[in-house]
């Protein structure tokens, strides 16, 4: 009997392993991260709604449920197929576009007449990191523009449709192949379809950013897995701080995403961080500083090469008014 018992609890200690349920929450982050990682080696099917689920549930200690996450995706997934053949769009390219942004920025009744919204407060995640999540924008339907494209993103290939992500200074949105063959912008925020010269100016982009390739391109399924990396990064910093996991997740994911500015500047302030702490030492290793100080400016001019210019917080922080703007005019334009 007793060996029984002891056979059950190894068991249940193992289980909860597998699962991920540890008693340090840091080894949760390491097993997302090395999952996440398979995907990239092509040890395991890329799978983007996962990538997602791994970072979020390490962030929330491994008390997330992803069945649970699944299930409501599928049961969405199925009320969108349905909507495209009552619509009668089932032979067009487009149709699992139209209704996933029609899903999430419509009052429909397959979303309660509840679509998507911005949220306003803390949009950065300063104070609270989940509000990056779609785990939080799936309950509370608001998000940002980062939960909201990487939602859009997830219902598309959920139903068979396609969907990249793409880049600009603080910001993710969505691009897509139209009914004509041209890359067509989708923008959460607001609803709408900007163009590219609309994008460039609101977001100050530079030239030399253009040139380069880092922002307005399409990612590929391995650079979106990578920047889930980039986001788990993040969120283990936001609990833990700057430390060698961050470094090594983010110098992983430049591997495959090298022009990836966010992961560029990520491995520039641990990088910064090492020397602070080093220099802080009763005893500090010089030659390990001026090592460390030779390697944060060689990636700092990896950043400035590719043409980025910090977007100053009062011209974002004005963007995202004008985004609360033009949807009060388009409120008071449905009303009348």
């Amino acid at each position: 009997m007793n060996k029984l018992i002891v056979t059950l609890t190894l068991f249940c200690i193992g289980t909860q392993l597998t699962f991920g349920q540890t008693a340090d929450p840091k080894t949760i982050y390491k097993q997302a991260f090395s999952e996440q990682l398979q995907m990239l080696k092509g040890q395991k099917p890329i799978d983007f709604k996962r990538a997602i689920f791994l970072t979020e549930n390490a962030y929330h200690k491994g008390q997330l449920n992803y069945q649970t996450f699944c299930n409501g995706i599928t049961a969405t997934g199925q009320q969108l197929k349905e909507l495209i053949k009552q619509r009668g769009l089932q032979n067009y390219k487009t149709a699992g576009n139209w209704a996933v942004f029609s899903y999430m920025t419509d009052s429909l009744p397959i979303n309660n007449f509840k679509p998507c919204t911005y949220d306003f407060d803390d949009f950065m995640g300063d104070e609270d990191w989940t509000k990056m999540f779609v785990t939080k924008l799936i309950k509370t339907r608001s998000g940002n523009c980062h939960s909201l494209p990487y939602y859009y993103k997830i219902l598309s290939e959920e139903i068979g449709g396609k969907a990249s992500l793409a880049l600009v200074p603080n910001r993710v949105y969505i691009k897509h192949i139209d009914e004509k063959g041209q890359w067509s912008n989708v923008e959460l925020t607001n609803g709408g379809f900007p163009r590219d010269h609309w994008i460039i100016k609101q977001m100050a982009i530079s030239v030399e950013a253009i040139k380069s390739g880092i922002y307005m391109n399409p990612l590929s399924q391995k650079e979106s897995i990578a920047m889930t990396m980039f986001d788990l990064a993040s969120a283990y910093s936001f609990q833990y701080g700057n430390d060698e996991f961050v470094l090594q997740t983010a110098n992983i994911a430049l591997q495959y995403f090298p022009k990836c500015i966010p992961l560029i500047m990520m491995k520039a302030n641990c990088i910064r961080d090492k020397i602070k702490a080093e220099q802080k030492k009763e005893n500090p290793n010089k030659e390990q500083i001026n090592s460390n100080i030779a390697l944060y400016k060689k990636t700092i001019g990896t950043i400035d090469s590719l043409g980025h210019k910090d977007m100053p917080t009062e011209l974002y922080q004005e963007w995202v008014k004008s985004v609360d703007n033009e949807k009060a005019k388009r409120n008071q334009t449905t009303k009348k």
